[in-house]
């Protein structure tokens, strides 16, 4: 039964390797001082982000970045001064699907002992549209960057709109874990 064991090990490890998780990046201005951030304001996206815009997309992205910096204490100044402006917008890009290349599998039977079955997949080629996210920070009176983060592949087309409310509050939670940088 040790090699069973193994061998089914190694099947799980590969399968959780084949999932895919978005990357998340950001830098920041380490001379900005993000103590006195305390309120902020959103600004228009840069025009880069308009094609493939689904504006269904757009309000789960600015509702998730709205929660996030409201329970960081930071929140949103629409009148007056605010601290910061921020931008979120989503880049999209064409990708082509084709699924697992192949499967692998290890089963048991009382009369046989220990099986191992190989799959290839059906079906041809798909083109998905994958999105990145991104979310930047700009200080209000100077207007210069001070922090952005980027989300590779954050968003792909999920099975309803709750999975992807979901796959973007996660996304969001992720970027703005680190903002602001402490000291």
């Amino acid at each position: 039964m040790g090699i069973v064991k193994a061998l089914m090990t190694a099947v799980a490890l590969g399968v959780l390797a084949g999932c895919h998780s978005p990357t998340v990046r950001y830098d920041y201005d380490a001379k900005a001082n993000y103590s006195n951030i305390k309120t902020y304001d959103w600004m228009a996206a840069p025009k880069q982000a308009a094609p493939g815009a689904n504006p269904l997309m757009e309000t789960r992205v600015k509702r998730a970045v709205d929660g996030e910096l409201l329970f960081k204490g930071i929140r949103r100044e629409a009148t007056g001064d605010p601290d910061v402006l921020v931008s979120a917008y989503i880049l999209y890009q064409a990708e082509t699907s084709r699924g697992p290349r192949v499967g692998l599998g290890v089963g048991i039977s009382p009369f046989r002992g220990l099986g191992i079955g190989v799959s290839a997949p059906l079906g041809g080629r798909r083109r998905v549209l994958v999105g990145s996210l991104v979310v930047e920070v700009q200080d209000f009176k100077s207007k210069q960057l001070i922090w952005k983060s980027v989300s590779e592949g954050a968003l792909e087309e999920a099975s309803s709109p709750e999975d992807t409310d979901k796959d973007v509050a996660e996304a969001v939670r992720k970027m703005l874990s680190k903002f602001p940088p402490k000291g």
